[in-house]
């Protein structure tokens, strides 16, 4: 009995640890979005070419973000992406952009709480691309880049793509003076 009790106790102490962990995340994170300018964040996306970005991303998906199963869907050689995204500093390009993204979205949620939402799925993405760089990474030291850059750039620059739709909506649902600069930057 007292055993079952300890490992209850415990449980609920490891949930509560999680939950202030949680709260501390967003907590700072809002801190430090509260103290960056709009001009700041737009300084912190490093340059990507969109078009390459939107012929990447349409080779697997479709407009709507569904993956493609027609004949001409991943018609992209390997090189062809290493080339349109610029090889693996593109990718963490790609990567470090999706960081500010998430930055982006707590900044819009001063005004518009409902960006919170969004916020929370670019931060999945992000986590998403940063693994996907990680296997990049790991592949490189290995020998293997060559083998692995198509599938796992195409995929980080898939979920980029879809980030920068999100942002984008988010931005002309919540404030459309900086809808124009995001769009010239993104």
């Amino acid at each position: 009995m007292k055993a079952e009790v300890g490992h209850f106790l415990l449980a609920v102490g490891l949930l509560l640890a999680v939950l202030v962990g949680i709260a501390g995340y967003y907590y700072r994170r809002s801190r430090r979005t509260s103290r960056t300018s709009w001009e700041q964040l737009l300084g912190q996306l490093a340059y990507v070419d969109r078009n390459c970005v939107e012929r990447i991303a349409l080779d697997a998906i479709d407009e709507s973000g569904q993956r493609r199963k027609d004949e001409a869907a991943m018609e992209l050689e390997p090189d062809e992406i290493w080339q349109l995204i610029g090889g693996l500093k593109g990718v963490e390009a790609v990567e470090r952009n999706s960081l500010v993204f998430i930055d982006m979205a707590f900044y819009l949620q001063r005004w518009y709480p409902q960006a919170l939402v969004t916020a929370e799925e670019l931060r999945l993405n992000a986590r998403e691309i940063e693994w996907q760089v990680s296997r990049l990474r790991s592949a490189e030291k290995t020998g293997k880049l060559a083998i692995s850059f198509a599938s796992y750039a195409q995929n980080a620059v898939v979920t980029y793509y879809i980030m920068t739709r999100r942002l984008l909506a988010l931005y002309e649902l919540g404030d459309l003076s900086m809808l124009v600069d995001l769009q010239k930057s993104i």
